[in-house]
């Protein structure tokens, strides 16, 4: 009887012991077993003009570059939406714009009938146990009215820029598309104050883990930054895109080139002008001035005591043209305005190369509830990037969908990219052999196969665009 009872008791304790390991070693893949923080990074209109991304030779951004480095680099990432606040308002309630109605600058997120019961990214995070902080531009209209309450502290201003400007215009361009040399430091700038007021945050201990959102605005128009971050990059010696003026020719009569509705000028303005090399400079001032601004805040992370315990998500809105494809900033269906910088950090995250399979930024809110190990959301249209985290050549069957304005909409999957535009009007590229898409080889024949491929993915329920009262009014007083 003693016999069989010490059996008993010692077959018991092996089992303990080998449950122990197993949990262990599950600890040591996916990361410790207490929640892991979230820093969120969003950036305003940053293209692929990174070290990381290779869009621009010569770009400074150690800072990203080195973040990319201890992640995963998602290579071709694209937005939902290429313009501001109908892109952030699919990123923090994980749906598409062909589910919430907006497709251009408008609604805000508590305007959206479709949102009404979705929470945002914050509000997920903060029902399940986390303590929000957000500063910058993280929607583009804030986090105000119904949403008000999704963020327990404010890191700063809570959207738009705070930054001094001239008196005195440095550039004889429009207001919105200003640039120069200005204000002399650093320490003036609006993304700098938040900067290092996230620093200070990170510094500090928390009962809970944390969700912080930290959007940076530059590099968005007006092009302001101080003369150092200009003195990075000689104008007279920039590269420009090769721009064949025959690259429009096999494009449809409707293809969303140059829009009445955007304030940017139009490449023949800039060319005309004499200003394609010094805009290019002041992009790439303010890419670096923003690359600097992340490093403040990774570098706090770094050395606090949350650094082996946070997950870090870095992406940008949307991608940004400065000349390609004969255009200027965003609102169109091709890759300029489409791809996107998409890093991911953390613990359990190894190193490794990038990612080359479709990606979407619809997939940040059901990545993190994974990383995060919280319950599923049900509402969510985005599918996880765990599988790519744990292994890069991992494939994925859904390609990136992007739209713009109501009826348009472009399927970018590993290696071609589909256009349909409202009246049907197509687009179709080979990212293998074409990766600036100059060779439209939409209605070829010895692509259909492809191309009917990709169809099958074009959103075929979609709500209608949705506009508030205000901006109805606005539209049928021009």
């Amino acid at each position: 009887m003693v016999i069989k009872k010490a059996t008993r008791f010692f077959a018991t304790l092996a089992l303990l012991v080998l449950l122990a390991n197993v949990v262990n070693a599950a600890q040591q893949l996916d990361g410790p077993a207490t929640s892991p923080n979230v820093l969120l990074i969003c950036i305003d209109d940053l293209n692929d003009w990174t070290g990381f991304l290779g869009g621009y030779p010569g770009v400074v951004t150690p800072n990203m570059d080195a973040l990319a480095a201890r992640g995963r680099n998602f290579a071709n990432a694209h937005c939902n939406v290429p313009v501001c606040s109908a892109s952030r308002a699919s990123v923090m309630s994980g749906v598409a714009a062909t589910t919430h109605g907006s497709y251009e600058i408008g609604p805000k997120y508590d305007d959206l009938p479709a949102l009404n019961n979705i929470p945002t990214l914050q509000r997920y995070f903060k029902d399940n146990g986390y303590y929000t902080l957000s500063g910058g531009k993280v929607l583009h209209h804030g986090f105000s009215g119904r949403l008000a309450g999704d963020i327990d502290r404010s890191l700063g201003r809570k959207k738009g820029p705070n930054s001094p400007k001239p008196l005195n215009r440095p550039s004889d361009w429009s207001r919105a598309w200003d640039w120069g040399e200005y204000p002399e430091a650093d320490a003036e700038m609006a993304d700098y104050q938040l900067a290092k007021n996230a620093a200070a945050a990170l510094q500090e201990t928390f009962d809970k883990p944390f969700f912080m959102s930290v959007g940076f605005f530059r590099p968005h128009v007006p092009l302001y930054a101080p003369p150092k971050w200009f003195d990075l990059y000689d104008a007279s010696q920039l590269a420009l895109p090769n721009n064949p003026k025959s690259d429009l020719d096999d494009l449809p009569n409707n293809f969303l080139g140059i829009n009445d509705y955007a304030v940017a000028p139009t490449h023949a303005e800039v060319v005309q002008h004499g200003k394609q090399r010094s805009l290019t400079q002041a992009y790439l001032a303010n890419v670096s001035f923003a690359d600097h601004c992340v490093g403040i805040v990774l570098d706090a992370l770094e050395s606090s005591p949350h650094a082996e315990n946070t997950v870090v998500v870095l992406w940008s809105d949307h991608g940004f043209h400065l000349g390609e494809k004969q255009h200027w900033a965003k609102r169109t269906l091709w890759e300029e305005s489409t791809r996107v910088p998409l890093l991911i950090s953390g613990p359990g995250i190894k190193p490794g190369e990038p990612c080359q399979q479709p990606a979407s930024l619809l997939d940040i809110y059901p990545t993190l509830i994974d990383l995060c190990k919280l319950p599923k959301n049900a509402r969510l249209e985005g599918l996880s990037l765990v599988p790519q985290l744990q292994d890069p050549a991992s494939e994925r069957d859904r390609p990136a969908i992007t739209s713009s304005y109501y009826g348009n909409h472009s399927i970018r999957s590993k290696d071609w990219r589909l256009i349909v535009y409202e009246d049907g009007a197509k687009e179709l590229y080979d990212h293998r052999n074409d990766p600036d898409e100059f060779n439209n080889l939409a209605g070829n024949p010895e692509y259909k196969v492809i191309q009917d491929r990709l169809l099958k993915w074009l959103p075929t329920k979609t709500t209608p665009e949705f506009k508030t009262k205000s901006e109805r009014s606005r539209k049928r007083s021009k």
